[in-house]
Order: C-alpha cells, then structure tokens, then sequence
C-alpha cells in the first residue's frame, strides 16, 4: 500500500515553533510524515514544513515553517485534519530522508480437515437402484469436505491449543470475517432495510483502498435488494464464471463489484455481504497436504471400508482496510 496522506490533530497546538501529536493513521501515525513535508492544516487553511519526527505519534515545525505559503498561521485545535500535499527541497541539497510502508505481518495456522465415508463389505458389493454406494459416498462427502473448508474460510477464528485426548496441537484457520472485524476494516451494521443510498455508501468506504474491480459476496437478503433499487444496472456476463460461480457485474462511480449469491449465507447470516479485493486472499495448504482421499483407513478386523478426505489447509490474508463487510439487513 502507498503511505498516508491524512491524520488528526490530537490535542492543540499554538503559533511559532511547535510539536504536534498525530492520530487517526496508525499506532505510528507520525511516521507517514517525513522531514520537508508540507502540511495542510484542512480547517485553518495553513501549510507547514515539517522539520523533525520527534516521535512515533508527534512532529515538530519550527517558527520558520509555519504559514508555509500566503494563508497566515493560526492555532490548531483537537480533532482538525492535517494532509500531506507534497515536499519541498532546497537547491543543491541531497537526497531526502528515506519514508517507506511495509506490509505488517500477518499470521494463520492450517487447518486438519477430515471426511470419513464409512460401508460395509456388503453394502460395498451390493447392486442397488442408484449404482454402488461407494462411488456415490465419495462424491458425497467431497461435496461436503470442501463446504467445511469454505465455511471455515468465512466463519472460523484463528486458534490453537492442546487440549485434545492426545494433547497435540489442534489448529483453526481464521477466517474472513474475523480478518475484517478484528483489523479495523470497514463494517457497515445496517440494522434494517438496505437503500440505494446506504449502499452508496457502503462501496464508498470500501472503495478507500484497492482495486477498482471487487467481489461482493452477498447472503439473499443483500443480493434482494440490490435487485429491487439496481434495475436495468446489472449486467450477466454471459458464460463467464469466476471462484466456480456465475457473477453479474455492477458498474458504479466507485469501481465495478462482481456480484455473487453465497448459499452458504443463510439465516442469521443472509443480511451478509463481504467486499473483498481478492489480491488480499490465498490458499495454502501444507506440503503435500492438499486434499486427498485416502482409501481403506479401516481398522484390519473391519469387514467392511472406511475412506477419509484429508486437507490441511489455511487462508492467507492480509491488507484487510482494502475490504468492507455488510451486514445487519434484513427485509
């Protein structure tokens, strides 16, 4: 991601020489400053020179930086907005002083999936109406692996303990919701009725950052009223399928949203939509650990077969403020 423009004043400051303490871009909202920027003070209409980083949250601008232009310094209060408008250096002088962002680390574990499909020899070798029952089972039950994994991938937290019968670890792999919740994204509680306008501004903010082009996952409540209020916007791109699903594209001001129906959002969850840059999320899986079915697991005595689908896999995420989460809507 590109480094900030914008934070807050916190607390006040005076006229002459100052440090000033920043908020609103970080725990280390100083840091997206650096030495020779100028700043705008959006309420009080002055520029500034910064002159030093003091610190991770303050900088200071001496008495010659202030009215950086032709508006007259003025006192800053709690709260006003400072922008970064650019950066000024004097002739002759050497290169500025190095300002670079870096993705903070983010962490996941891989999670054990298991899927056991489970017949007697009997049922095995029996010719029913349908075909044989193993082959069924099996296709079955791959239906369902994968719907665990998916559910996981929305649903679950990023966990690990010991305290299974054999205490070894036992791992959960976080999912998007966490993801979103937990990093300050942004999450829009509709708490009723969705309208045109609250959607607006919806992709809005979750437009603030990333790609142009998102995917909206939508539970049927969302997707329905999108339908009523988005009329004649709404294109099916005919043979076209992307994640395995048919989408229909909405072209707004903000950028264009691949719409898709998730029938995993039901109930409680149907007033769901994740806007989700896709750049921000992988499968992983661990070596020689992506899904398999392992056939006969059964114990030697069995007169029968017990097959089991095995992944251990886990979703890779980062850059979360680059997606947004509704929710709350209901009919």
């Amino acid at each position: 991601m590109y480094g900030g423009r914008y934070a807050k004043v916190s607390g006040t400051y005076s006229t002459g020489a100052v440090t000033i303490t920043v908020t609103g871009a970080g725990s280390s909202s100083a840091h997206i400053f650096t030495v020779g920027d100028v700043i705008r003070n959006k309420k009080t209409g002055e520029n500034m020179l910064v002159a030093t980083i003091a610190s991770a949250t303050t900088i200071t601008v001496a008495s010659t930086g202030r009215s950086f232009g032709s508006t007259a310094e003025a006192a800053g209060a709690d709260g006003d907005g400072l922008y970064r408008v650019g950066n000024v250096s004097e002739e002759n002088s050497g290169a500025r002083n190095v300002n670079v962002t870096r993705s903070s680390a983010e962490t996941n574990f891989t999670q054990i999936f298991k899927t056991s499909i489970a017949v007697s020899n009997t049922e095995k070798e029996a010719n029913l109406y349908g075909g044989k029952e193993l082959p069924y089972l099996r296709a079955k039950k791959a239906t369902e692996h994968a719907l665990d994994i998916e559910n996981a991938f929305w649903f679950s937290e990023k966990n690990s303990n010991t305290d299974g019968t054999q205490g070894h670890p036992r791992r959960s792999t976080g999912g998007v919701l966490e993801f979103i919740e937990s990093n300050n994204a942004y999450v829009q509680d509709q708490g009723g009725v969705l309208t045109a306008p609250d959607l607006n501004t919806f992709l809005r903010e979750g437009f603030t950052y990333g790609n142009d082009t998102k995917y909206l996952f939508c539970g049927g409540l969302v997707l329905q009223a999108i339908n009523e209020f988005a009329r004649g916007q709404l294109q099916t791109v005919v043979g076209q399928s992307t994640y395995g699903v048919n989408i229909q594209k909405y072209t707004t001001a903000f950028g264009s949203i691949n719409l898709i129906h998730n029938p995993l959002f039901v109930e409680d969850y149907a007033g769901y939509a994740f806007l989700l840059d896709m750049e921000c999320f992988k499968y992983r899986y661990m070596n020689n650990r992506d899904t398999k079915l392992l056939t006969n697991v059964q114990a030697n005595d069995t007169d029968g077969q017990v097959d089991q689908y095995l992944t251990e896999c886990g979703l890779q995420r980062v850059q979360a403020a680059k997606c947004a989460l509704l929710k709350g809507v209901s009919a």
